[in-house]
């Protein structure tokens, strides 16, 4: 949630997903991965968001892939069903790795996932605090503007 006028840089809440748009995760055998997240799932035996190799790959190969195409299209909230209509849309984002390693299906159902209950009790959190707390909504302003 931003209390200011400036870009919020908040990975889990962006749509879509800053899945290697702003950073490529290279593990130490030379494996390329759309986020930490996917590296993770991939230390545990899943494979599905290796991207490619940094010894066969090269960065637009990887940029332009099918593979990467796929997964900022999942993490668009704007399309998901129930997403779109949820009043927190704007705020919120969903990743397609959270959703494939706990529903097995990228896209998923997020209004029924852990992660949307999670964003919406914050969000909730959030605006009872700055409707009913004049002095903590001011100090999360400052941090906001900060």
């Amino acid at each position: 949630m931003n209390y200011s006028d400036r870009y919020l840089n908040t990975i889990a809440q962006m749509s879509p997903l800053d899945v290697m748009l702003g950073a490529m995760v290279y593990n130490y055998d030379g494996k390329v991965f759309a986020s930490d997240e996917a590296r993770m799932l991939a230390e545990m035996g899943d494979d599905t968001f290796e991207l490619g190799h940094v010894n066969s790959d090269t960065y637009q190969s990887l940029a332009l892939s099918n593979k990467l195409v796929g997964l900022v299209g999942h993490s668009l909230t704007q399309c998901a069903p129930m997403c779109s209509d949820c009043a927190f849309e704007s705020h919120c984002g969903a990743d397609p790795v959270y959703h494939h390693a706990t529903q097995q299906d990228t896209l998923g159902m997020k209004t029924l996932s852990d992660f949307c209950a999670r964003q919406k009790g914050v969000m909730h959190l959030l605006l009872d605090i700055l409707e009913n707390s004049p002095e903590d909504a001011r100090i999360l302003r400052r941090w906001g503007a900060a």
